[in-house]
């Protein structure tokens, strides 16, 4: 059941109960009345109808955007939301450190990412273009812009990354897998870890980052 599915058959749902205790408990007093020659009692029904159908799309909606466990609900298995952090290694065995934030709505995804040298420089930074979620499979594919420090200009590549999960029901609590730029295709393995449901700041991922992988 997708995320879409499962919010609209919320509001239907509540749609259907609201509606049946109108007619059975609120049209009633308005019986016998009519406008002219027609009628109030099936207007009533239509308004009512679609304002409550319109005013639970924009409660449940709201939810969706701004109450983690009500997203976290909704998206099942494909939750991302929040921030991760990893590490991969560049030439000399120099360690750098990933911290990335996982915007998420029930129809969309937006990464955006920062990579640090161990002094705390920045290394990197990118934001997706395309994404793609495999729910069954546990897959994660991504399409990016990145720019590096010691290039002048921005490049492209791709990410992709497996689910580490306890179950195929559950979201993911690490997601092991490459980024690759499309520059030079060499795949730099990263295997990330979730540190909050919250879009943390991005100092406070990198000190946990460290705090995480320093050893």
């Amino acid at each position: 059941m997708t995320p879409e599915y499962k919010f609209h058959a919320y509001i239907t749902g509540f749609t259907v109960t609201l509606m049946y205790l109108m007619i059975t408990q609120v049209i009633p007093i308005f019986d016998g009345l009519k406008f002219g020659s027609i009628s109030v009692q099936p207007v009533i029904a239509i308004l009512s109808t679609a304002g409550i159908y319109g005013s639970l799309s924009s409660i449940l909606m709201g939810l969706s955007r701004n109450v983690n466990w009500f997203k976290k609900h909704l998206l099942g298995s494909r939750y991302l939301n929040g921030t991760w952090i990893g590490k991969f290694t560049i030439e000399n065995d120099e360690r750098i450190y990933t911290v990335e934030t996982f915007e998420q709505t029930i129809s969309s995804l937006k990464i955006r990412g920062h990579a640090f040298h161990e002094d705390g420089k920045t290394f990197a930074q990118w934001e997706s273009v395309a994404e793609s979620i495999k729910e069954k499979d546990g897959v994660l594919t991504y399409t990016y812009t990145c720019t590096r420090n010691q290039d002048i200009f921005s490049i492209e590549g791709i990410g992709v990354f497996k689910f580490e999960r306890a179950s195929s029901h559950l979201p993911p609590t690490h997601i092991f897998g490459y980024s690759a730029d499309l520059t030079d295709g060499i795949r730099n393995e990263n295997r990330e870890k979730k540190i909050s449901d919250k879009l943390l700041p991005v100092d406070k991922g990198l000190q946990l980052a460290k705090e995480e992988y320093t050893t």
